[in-house]
């Protein structure tokens, strides 16, 4: 029987595979495979068709939540895909997807090839929640065909505790960066006050409290920082900032919320820096961005964000869950010469583009496919 030319990819949102994974899309219908996509219907997923050409079919689940019971749905939605389409591998994204979906495609013969983004809320806060996700991917991970973590410490957790085995799990940079997309070259000199960028989900665990709080402080301090937020709100997530604490924040002065955006790198091109306060991350998106775009950070001392920034060399960092340290590193920030910032911005560019070039990221993929389908 000829081999499955049927490749799956599934994440809680069209929006994370229109915007994340259109390469990998892209590169696999070149290849000759037949790509769909399973994920909540959102504002992306008709693009997910029209503009690159694979197929969508409807996940009904929230993002919310951790009880594999009252997601029992899901995994039945997964499995019945599954069954009709007979895959020759599936790609999950994001926990849910990584856990269930690995079930369903475990009981039908099918390779899964997962992707830890970050270990995420549920690890940070510890407690009955994370005992739950920590069992969820204890039962699941060990099964996948491959693996694929963001940042070392992550990887050292996964092994260490048993959630994954050694030989399938594999060191990834996220998923990459486009760097024709994010130019240096696109930067357009602006008049007015320093700009910094926080571009993100509108979640509380990203440090946005403790960021409007710094750009509050250092206003009333007499030194001018406008403040832009780009990203999604209201999103399905138990950290979630409402769009009316983000209106009362935006009616403050220098600070702005622009919402979100198909064209970040617009964005980027107009700030003068890019701040994450976040309390931990995967392998943060914006991060890779701000480098390739040679832009500066300012970013918290935490897994995922010192993976990509030292402090000095291309950024500095602060502490996580801390105003008035995330204050300071803003303030030196805003002293430092242009040519410093430059510097720093330089540097960034030249380790995304020795690091973390998308192509590299979609060939690991693609290794990983034909890997499966050599196995199975």
């Amino acid at each position: 029987m000829a081999a499955s030319k049927t490749i799956c990819l599934s994440s809680n949102t069209s929006w994370y595979l229109y915007n994340f994974r259109a390469s990998t899309v892209r590169r696999l219908r070149a290849d000759g495979f037949r790509v769909v996509c399973i994920a909540p219907e959102d504002g992306y997923s008709k693009k997910l068709v029209a503009d690159l050409g694979c197929e969508w079919l409807p996940l009904r689940m929230s993002n919310q939540g951790s009880n594999p019971l009252r997601d029992a749905a899901v995994i039945y939605q997964f499995y019945r895909y599954y069954r009709r389409l007979r895959p020759a591998a599936a790609l999950h994204f994001t926990i849910k997807n990584n856990v269930y979906g690995t079930w369903a495609a475990r009981l039908l013969g099918i390779p899964a090839i997962n992707n830890v983004s970050g270990l995420g809320t549920a690890f940070i806060r510890g407690g009955l929640v994370s005992a739950i996700v920590r069992l969820l991917y204890k039962t699941s991970q060990p099964f996948a065909h491959r693996v694929f973590c963001q940042n070392e410490e992550d990887f050292a957790q996964l092994v260490d505790s048993k959630l994954v085995r050694r030989h399938s799990i594999e060191l990834l940079p996220g998923s990459g960066v486009d760097l024709e997309r994010f130019n240096p070259a696109l930067h357009t000199p602006h008049t007015g006050p320093f700009r910094f960028l926080y571009a993100g989900r509108m979640l509380a665990d990203k440090g946005l409290f403790e960021l409007i709080a710094a750009v509050n402080a250092i206003n009333a301090g007499g030194i001018q920082c406008a403040l832009w937020l780009s990203g999604f709100a209201d999103v399905d997530n138990v950290s979630t900032i409402s769009h009316q604490q983000l209106t009362r924040w935006a009616q403050q002065p220098g600070i702005a919320w622009l919402g979100p955006t198909d064209t970040i790198e617009d964005v980027y091109s107009a700030v003068d820096c890019v701040v994450l306060p976040s309390y931990r991350e995967g392998m943060p998106r914006s991060l890779l961005e701000a480098g390739a775009m040679g832009l500066p950070v300012v970013t918290t001392n935490v897994p995922g964000c010192r993976n990509i920034v030292t402090d000095g060399y291309n950024g500095l960092l602060c502490e996580a869950k801390s105003s008035s340290s995330l204050q300071l590193a803003m303030l030196d920030m805003l002293q430092m010469t242009d040519n410093e910032r430059r510097a720093m911005g330089a540097n960034g560019r030249a380790l995304v583009a020795q690091q973390y070039d998308e192509h590299k990221v979609v060939e690991a993929t693609l290794n990983a496919v034909q890997s499966a389908l050599r196995a199975h």
